[in-house]
């Protein structure tokens, strides 16, 4: 197989545009169910005050295409650039009989850890809203708040995510490395990058449960605070900084 020509970020300009376009879409989509879900919260909470009515089948249905659409938004920049990565390498490999295909089964596998982890967090969601640890916009209080800005303040210091946040900055090396032929192995390939797109994002996507899934700002800090770490040149330097400011903050929560 001939590496030659291969690009680490290929389509650099389209693909973050995509990106960007689908995060906008993601989050709007997570607004509007929110939207839709308030209105049956803040009466329950109305005429039941501490112990909030548990959660509908509906609404937990909603509460988990809405993490999934966010968790997809927000990884989404972690894992476009190895997809065209892999295409390239699967178009040069004699061993893919069809390199679409393939890369699709690719896409598919992120996809799938993604889901998983949507499903996880809506689960939590679903715990501490039945619990009562969360207000009328489904946000933690400020003791869970604190907790998760700590949490993941201090994880932007970790090993574990500038390892997986290399992985993601420069998929290459990567995508190589764990190689695997057939469709079955592209599939399982893609969860694998899945996986490490959540090392690096997967406490950045609790602050969003700390502050509320349907504030539009929060998403946006998130959003941006994630991209900045992935495509800046200074990005695990954002990260650290970013940290260090979660940390304060969430201190500054857990004790005013």
């Amino acid at each position: 197989m001939s590496l030659s020509g291969i690009d680490e970020r290929p389509g650099r300009p389209v693909a973050l545009g995509l990106a960007w376009l689908a995060l906008l879409a993601c989050a709007c989509l997570a607004w509007f169910v929110f939207q839709g879900a308030a209105p049956a919260q803040s009466a329950q909470a109305s005429v039941l005050p501490p112990p909030p009515a548990p959660l509908r089948a509906g609404q937990v249905i909603l509460l988990f295409a809405m993490w999934t659409g966010l968790s997809v938004a927000l990884m989404l920049p972690a894992a476009v650039g190895a997809v065209f990565v892999y295409i390239r390498i699967a178009r040069r490999s004699a061993g893919v009989q069809w390199p679409r295909l393939a890369t699709a089964l690719f896409a598919l596998g992120c996809l799938l850890a993604w889901t998983g982890f949507a499903a996880l967090v809506t689960l939590l969601h679903w715990a501490l809203h039945d619990a009562g640890l969360l207000d009328a916009t489904l946000a933690a209080r400020s003791s869970g708040a604190g907790l998760a800005l700590v949490a993941a303040g201090a994880w932007q210091w970790t090993p574990a995510k500038h390892a997986c946040l290399q992985h993601c900055r420069a998929p290459l090396p990567g995508v190589l490395a764990d190689w695997r032929g057939g469709m079955a192995g592209a599939l399982w390939q893609g969860a694998e990058h899945g996986r490490a797109c959540l090392g690096c994002c997967w406490l950045l996507v609790a602050l969003l449960l700390a502050g509320g899934p349907g504030n539009p700002v929060v998403v946006g800090a998130v959003a941006l605070l994630a991209l900045a770490e992935l495509r800046l040149e200074e990005g695990p330097l954002a990260a650290g900084v970013a940290g260090i400011a979660m940390v304060a903050w969430g201190t500054l929560l857990l004790f005013p």
